[in-house]
This record gives structure tokens, sequence and C-alpha cells, in this order.
């Protein structure tokens, strides 16, 4: 073999071995005696030698690395948990059978009243500090469970175990809301307004521990439990504890992208506890001060309350109206049956042309998310107003009319303005309480 062809052979042998090495392959005995050979006949010097072997054994130690990575021993071919980070943290399995999310709120308020008669102070306070954890094990189970620290007291809220087995319903078990109220059932993330209305803030049931049953499709969604009492609730002298059911069922007739009209109602009924006793007060849409301008006080000897809504809301594009009647009836042993109403309606407008999201399987809307890196802006106006008095009982009315301003920051952090004004006649003396309110509010959702 004459001197060129013996260069032109060594260097096809070196591109060869160059683009092996490149593409990862392994490092093989084979592989290391041909380098030795090229190196002894000084084809190729020792740098040159020690070089090529490293290549070789570097790229297959990274191709093995990244195979380890992908597969699990016990599961051959399948990747390793995944984990999200966006905005929580969100673990789950790679053959979807486990998964669990953590998450958490964090709400701050100020608020400054102009008094008339009832004394109310200034102050700031933090309204909401939340820590959650969901997530679903064995494929069928699903749980979630929340605690709230606002206030620097523990406060169990969500903790259920649900069960989505079965084809057209899940069964849930737990202290979970009872299913009244579009407002209610709508998450304190997503509620337009820094708190909710008067009547669903002194009739909606809020959390039992109870079982309940749910269904839905695309455009609609029912639920139905039997409730205890709520976590720490407790009868005088151990006597048993109130009992009741209620349900609620909602349909979408209109469900589009940037068009919905929802329609729902709901029920529900109780027995009282042993001690016969129920209590309806309200605050004035604000929670910095701890005074309730219309109160009931305690209605003895009732044997049991049905409480009945209506609820509908349409939104097109950045508009949207939603509204709420609300009647609550209450039952005594020895005297007339009492009656007391409520309701609301509000508009929004989002500023900058996002539109309320909305789950027609859940029959509730959803928070606003800025469209791109920019934020969004919503202004909203609601009417609210509540009657407490009928028969014996002279709880109060109140009317209260309340502007708004939402940003939408980005996905994780809104900030709030509410002005409201009150127009509150606590008892049948006449005198009228009309304080107005300026509230804020700083939001932190992960």
């Amino acid at each position: 073999m004459n001197n060129l062809s013996y260069r032109r052979l060594t260097g096809l042998t070196l591109g060869s071995i160059m683009g092996v090495t490149t593409m990862g392959a392994q490092a093989d005995p084979e592989l290391v005696d041909l380098l030795r050979i090229l190196r002894t006949n000084g084809s190729i010097t020792q740098a040159q030698y020690e070089r090529l072997l490293s290549d070789a054994n570097s790229t297959d130690a990274k191709k093995a690395e990244q195979a380890a990575s992908k597969t699990k021993p016990g599961k051959k071919g399948k990747r390793q948990s995944e984990v999200e980070t966006s905005g929580g943290l969100k673990v789950k399995s790679a053959d979807g059978d486990f998964e669990f999310e953590l998450g958490g709120e964090l709400w701050i308020d100020a608020a400054f009243y102009q008094e008339d008669v009832a004394p109310l102070g200034n102050g700031t306070e933090i309204r909401r500090a939340r820590v959650s954890l969901a997530g679903k094990v064995f494929e069928d189970w699903v749980y979630a469970t929340e605690y709230d620290f606002g206030g620097n007291d523990a406060e169990i809220k969500d903790a259920y175990l649900q069960y989505d087995g079965f084809d057209a319903i899940a069964i849930r078990g737990g202290n979970f809301k009872e299913p009244v109220s579009l407002e209610d059932q709508t998450s304190g993330k997503a509620i337009t307004f820094m708190e909710r209305a008067l009547p669903v803030n002194a009739f909606a049931p809020g959390r039992k521990i109870g079982i309940g049953a749910l269904s839905s499709g695309k455009n609609w969604s029912a639920a139905l439990g039997l409730f205890g009492e709520s976590v720490g609730a407790d009868v005088g002298n151990e006597g048993d504890e109130g009992r009741g059911v209620s349900g609620r069922v909602t349909v979408a007739p209109v469900n589009a992208s940037s068009r919905v009209l929802h329609l729902g109602a709901s029920l529900a009924s109780r027995k009282t506890d042993d001690d016969k006793e129920v209590r309806y007060q309200v605050g004035p849409e604000s929670h910095v001060t701890n005074v309730e301008l219309v109160d009931t006080g305690n209605i003895n000897e009732v044997d049991s309350t049905l409480l009945y809504g209506l609820e509908a809301a349409y939104a097109q594009g950045p508009f949207s109206v939603q509204g709420e009647y609300l009647q609550n009836r209450v039952e005594r042993t020895d005297e007339a049956t009492l009656d007391f109403y409520g309701w609301y309606v509000y508009g929004s407008w989002v500023l900058t042309g996002e539109s309320r999201p909305y789950k027609g399987s859940r029959g509730r809307f959803n928070r606003i998310e800025p469209k791109g890196r920019g934020s969004a802006w919503e202004l909203a106006l609601r009417y609210s107003s509540i009657n407490l008095n009928d028969k014996d009982i002279t709880g109060g009315e109140e009317s209260n009319l309340t502007l708004g301003l939402n940003g939408y920051l980005n996905d994780n952090v809104r900030i709030r303005a509410n002005y409201i004004w009150v127009d509150a006649n606590p008892s049948e003396d006449g005198v009228r309480d009309q304080p107005e309110i300026f509230q804020i509010r700083g939001e932190v959702y992960f």
C-alpha cells in the first residue's frame, strides 16, 4: 500500500471514529483496540488517542445518564414522575395514577370607614392566608385539603375525598361547601368584589361535614348532599347536632368562548340541633370591621329552616351581568313561621377586553386571566339588599351600592379596590345608619 493510500485510509478511519463518538457510541473493546493500533503505527499522536478515547467515554456516560432519567426500576420504558412549577408545585407519576399539587393564597386588606351611627374602626388585616394540597391516588380517587391561617387562627376549609370511578357520577365525602348559590360556589379567587353580597353572606350554609353526589356535562351540573355541622361546631350539653340536605342544578343554554347564559336553582333544608336556635347577621360587605349592622339575634324554638335560591348570569365578550335571589324560611315550634330574603345584581366590564371564563360542568365562573404579558382591568357595580324583619323579629334591613375596580396584574397577582355606600335600618326605631367604606386588597396565588 503506497503512502497516499495509507493516509487516505487513516483519514477515513479517524473520521469514522470521530463520527461514532459524536453520536454517543459505546467505547467497546474493539474501538479501544483500533485506537491503540493507530497510535502504535504513528497514525495518531498520544494526545489524539487520549482525546478520542475520552470523547467516546464521556458521550457514552451522558447517554446512559439521559436514559436512566427517562426510566425507573420495575417500569420498563416508562418515565419518572413529572414535576410542573407553573405558579405552584405539581407532581404526577408517569402513568397518571398519582399526582398532588401544592397551592396557596395570601390576601392583605386595608379599610377606611366614614362612620355614621355605629362605630367602625379603620384598620388592616391578613384576610386570608391559605395553604392547599390536592391531587389523586390510584387514578379514581381525588382529594383536597385547605387550611386558612388568616388572623393567626388555623381553620380547616376543604378536607374531602372523592371517588371518580363511575361514568356518570362522583361521590364526595368530608368537609366541603353545600351546593347552594352561584356566588358561594364561585371561588374567592374568582368573585368580582372583595366580599360576597349581603344575602349570600347571611344565608349560604358554607362548608359542612357530609357526603354528596355530583354529576355534570359540558353545559350543566347537578349536586346533592347530606350534611351535618361544620368542623368544630359543638352542641351545648352534648346534644344531637343539626342535619340537612341541599342540592343545586345549573344549565348553560348558551356556552361559547365569549358568550354565556347561566341559569340555576338551589334548595337547602335543615333540622336544627338540640339547642333549636338560629341567628342571621351580616356585616356591611367589609371584613376589617366585625360590626353587623343587621342582626336577628337568637331565634328560639326553631324546628327547621328551608333556603331556596334562584340565580342567573349572562356574559358577552368583556361585559357580564349576574344576579341571585335567596329566601330563608324559619319554621318554629309554637310561633309563626318567619321569612327572610335578599337579592343582588351586578354588572362588570373588563376594560382590557378579556371575558370571564365559565365552566359549565361546575356551573360557575373562573378567575379572569390577562391576555399575553399585560395586565387586565375590570370595573364593576353591584346593588345588594337584605331584609331580616318578619313577624316578631326585627333584625333590620340593609342595602349596599358597591363600585369595584380589579387589576389582574398577572396570573398570580391581583389588586382590588371597593367603595361602598351603605344604607341600613337596623331596627324599628327608625334610626338609619349610612356609613361609607373604602377598602383595598392585594392578593397573591401560587
